[in-house]
């Protein structure tokens, strides 16, 4: 009966229109930042109280987002002078489960309730239902948050598919370090898609193991194995640092949370996530794997990617905050005069109109200004599509808001801004925009910067934030705002449900109840994400490759002479198919993706083929399965050939910390091997640059100097050109940086950490084969030290203790021991007094959960 009723005021022309009436008032009082309305005239305020009341029971999706929409908006309006609307409010949430959106104003905490009795206890009855007794304490949670809650204590697999704050993260977070305080597991891991976000949830789950004293546990973010493997340990890494962890035939885990698990259809890194989740698995069966999906028809598609059995399957469309889509446009005929509609479900409502003080004809200009405009006093994102283009808007914004009245957080931000100069470099960029109340951030960018810019976002040092698809990938920087103008990933427009995704960051669970998702000149953009709906769709890399693209697998499997890195997804797909075939499973894994008949005869064949020329032993092609197997082989050939005619010492690489020139001369021999043997490159001297930029990375120099010497070398380029009677030109300092940022992420931490893990490994087979055990044994860990970018072991031990490199690097410096290892590093900064030493406030504060 109740959804019959429901039905039929949904269905009413009438509540259509005082709905949309209210939303109409409440945007345009958040766009013109008014404080609360007068009492309204009239009796729809009341009409649509009431049906917010009896939505919130139904189950239909729909109605319960209109109940929060029309509660949220009717409090934010008139709550200052109807004071009825708090404990309407107080309901409607309560009967939505919305406990955590409740739980941060203080016009709800502290006020005593005025509601009748009954519903009272019928508020108070369903928040005690949703609050959980864990160790550190109580916590409320969603409708949503409780029933994974429940499903987790089964010990089944659970894929929870919602909205971007739905907490889906947040509770799995609180579940791992929940059966670790309870002694039910000893390793857990919290699988991130980027290296962004190691620091970001590293440092969450630090700190909710700090208020649980009496449990030794220990957050692990590099590919080491632990000494004490008793010890309880939640490794939060990407899927390559986990796959360098499988390595060790004992790792397994007792719990995996992989975040964003959609992206197991993205392209090479999709197939090594698949591989990874497979291989600890067949490690431990009993693992129980919990998947965050953002909005996806079928997130059940996980279960037959990863063959899980029974697994609990959760999907929501509910979410505790709520995003206002508002549409920006700007006419060419009146280039001074923004309208402003509010789209929901594919109808907008009647445009407001905002006079401008400038034209805006430039698409850049228009993206900043109107993010200027409608954003300002609040804090806002804005997106843009590359990183030099982050840098541009940042400049733009900045430009717009420097002039303003000095702000409160003046001096953080200069502190700020010193910081990055010092760590960076002074002619960052980023140091000048701080200043303004404007940051950028984007994947390259130091981790530790990268976490400070998000801290002062939260602190509300920094206003502004222009950031890049870093976003789209787990992030937590959820602002009051966010802008878009046709946005791109990549070089392609948006997708919709990466752009559901982002709008999803617009609104703080926990500081209020609604976003803004600003879009200008929606009619231009290319795609029309609003028409698509919220929800993608969840695939397999592996599968769709090899079913829909078998030609270019087989073309590439038959082609010994393809370098290493020319197509990273075939080079993947081919080293997993490789191993399965050594390991005897291939034709199981063609089975389980479905393979057609011909495409399976066709695979095997290719295969079959390949292995006659490739002798490379199998415990070396699983070491390093994003190395075509082909190169290795080239890489194994020749080692085999020559080791034995030159002797181990030529073609054992060095420990960075030896004497400079000795040790760089015998990196670039390493190097020149890598270039032909896996780039396939013979000619050229790259070699040499990434040879010494990897050793100056490795010996923990500081980014401003290898900044500096890049600067340095390019003014003597154009010196030298000038000399020789050539007009050259210098190349921007800011092209300089992002240049540099970007060769240590992708080329040094990435690419180089690849290849010197292959060199590493097929050198230790050669060397046990012609019985050099010893000096197998003595191998560098040159893949670790360019992963962390330090090669002592006292900075290793502090950056495995959680700090970053930035950190770790200042407290190496003072200190005498250079040989601590993780626990003696710890007890020599417990025993430090940090107010007699100088270090920056940024790393002082990531120290300090180390020393509670």
């Amino acid at each position: 009966m109740l959804e019959a009723l429901v039905s039929d005021i949904r269905a009413n022309a009438r509540f259509h229109a005082d709905l949309q009436g209210l939303l109409g008032e409440r945007m345009g009082q958040a766009l013109a930042r008014d404080s609360g309305r007068a009492e309204p005239e009239g009796s729809a305020l009341d009409r649509l109280v009431q049906s917010a009341g009896l939505f919130s029971l139904s189950v239909d999706p729909d109605a319960r987002h209109d109940a929060f929409a029309i509660a949220t908006a009717a409090f934010e309006l008139y709550g200052g002078t109807l004071g009825g609307l708090a404990d309407s409010l107080t309901l409607v949430l309560s009967r939505l489960g919305h406990f955590p959106a409740l739980d941060f104003r203080a016009e709800f905490r502290d006020r005593p309730s005025r509601l009748p009795t009954p519903v009272l206890l019928e508020a108070t009855g369903r928040r005690i239902q949703n609050t959980i007794a864990m160790a550190g304490g109580e916590l409320s949670l969603t409708d949503f948050q409780r029933v994974i809650w429940n499903d987790l204590k089964s010990d089944r697999s659970v894929i929870a598919s919602a909205p971007t704050s739905a907490g889906k993260s947040f509770t799995f977070q609180m579940h791992l370090v929940d059966q670790l305080s309870r002694g039910r597991v000893r390793n857990g891991a919290f699988i991130v898609p980027t290296r962004a976000l190691i620091s970001q949830v590293s440092a969450q789950l630090a700190e909710r193991l700090s208020g649980l004293p009496d449990l030794d546990a220990r957050v692990l973010t590099i590919p080491v194995a632990p000494a004490d493997k008793a010890r309880p340990s939640i490794f939060v890494m990407t899927q390559e640092r986990v796959q360098v962890l499988l390595g060790d035939p004992a790792f397994h885990l007792d719990i995996a949370v992989i975040d964003e698990a959609h992206l197991v259809g993205d392209g090479d890194r999709g197939v090594i996530l698949q591989s990874v989740i497979e291989d600890l698995l067949a490690r431990n069966p009993a693992t129980q794997l919990l998947f965050t999906l953002p909005q996806v028809h079928n997130p059940d598609a996980l279960a037959r990617i990863f063959r899980i059995a029974d697994p609990q399957v959760r999907k929501t469309g509910d979410s505790p905050v709520g995003q206002n889509i508002i549409l920006l446009d700007v006419q060419d005929s009146v280039p001074d005069r923004v309208r402003a509609q509010l789209w929901d479900k594919g109808l907008a409502s009647e445009s407001l109109s905002f006079d401008l003080a400038t034209s805006l004809v430039d698409p850049d200009q228009k993206l900043v200004y109107l993010a200027w405009f409608f954003g300002r006093g609040s804090q806002s994102i804005v997106y843009g599509d590359t990183q030099s283009r982050c840098e541009k808007l940042a400049w733009l914004l900045k430009d717009l808001v420097e002039h303003e009245e000095e702000s409160p957080v003046a001096e953080q931000r200069r502190e700020l801004s010193r910081f990055i100069q010092d760590h960076v470099h002074p002619d960052f960029l980023l140091a000048q925009t701080v200043l303004a109340g404007v940051g950028f951030h984007y994947g390259h960018i130091p981790s530790l910067v990268r976490r400070a810019i998000e801290v002062a976002f939260d602190e509300r040092i920094l206003d502004f934030i222009v950031c890049t698809n870093t976003l789209l990938q787990g992030v937590n920087l959820p602002a009051r705002n966010i802008f878009m103008r046709c946005p791109e990933k990549g070089e392609e427009p948006l997708e919709a449900v990466d752009f559901w995704n982002l709008a999803g960051r617009a609104g703080r669970l926990g500081k209020e109840f609604e976003g803004n998702v600003f879009l200008i000149d929606y009619a231009d953009w290319e795609k029309q994400p609003l028409g698509a709906g919220p929800e993608g769709r969840v695939q397999s890399a592996l599968q769709e490759q090899v079913i829909h693209h078998s030609d270019a697998l087989l073309d590439y499997i038959g082609n010994a002479s393809i370098e290493s890195g020319k197509d990273t997804l075939l080079e993947n797909i081919f080293s997993r198919l490789f191993k399965d075939f050594r390991l005897g499973k291939l034709e199981d894994t063609l089975d389980h993706i479905d393979a057609p008949a011909d495409v399976r005869s066709s695979i095997q064949a290719g295969i079959e083929e390949a292995a006659r020329t490739i002798q490379v032993p199998d415990t070396t092609l699983g070491e390093n399965p994003t190395i075509s197997p082909h190169r290795q082989q080239r890489l194994y050939a020749k080692l085999i050939r020559d080791v034995p005619k030159k002797g181990v010492d030529y073609y054992m690489p060095p420990h960075p910390a030896g004497e400079w020139k000795k040790v760089q001369s015998k990196l670039i021999n390493v190097y020149r091997r890598l270039q032909v043997e896996l780039d396939g490159q013979p000619r050229g001297d790259a070699y040499k640059r990434w040879a010494t930029l990897s050793l100056q990375w490795m010996r923990g120099q500081g980014l401003p100097d290898l900044i500096q010497y890049a600067i340095d070398q390019d003014q003597r380029r154009v010196a030298d050109g000038q000399a020789a009677g050539r007009r050259l030109r210098s190349r921007s300092r800011a092209s300089i940086i992002r240049d540099i940022l970007k060769d240590v992420e992708r080329e040094l931490r990435f690419k180089f950490v690849k290849q010197m893990g292959c060199y590493n490994s097929v050198l230790r087979e050669v060397l046990l084969e012609i019985g050099e055990h010893r000096a197998a044994a003595h191998i560098p860990a040159i893949p670790l030290f360019l992963e962390v970018g330090a090669s002592s072991e006292t900075m290793l031990s502090l950056i495995d203790l959680g700090l970053s490199r930035i950190s770790a690097r200042l407290l190496q410096q003072r200190a005498a021991n250079y040989g601590m290892d993780r626990e003696t590093a710890l007890a020599w900064l417990r025993r430090q007094d940090f107010r007699a030493i100088d270090l920056p406030l940024i790393v002082q504060r990531e120290i300090a959960p180390l020393l509670a």
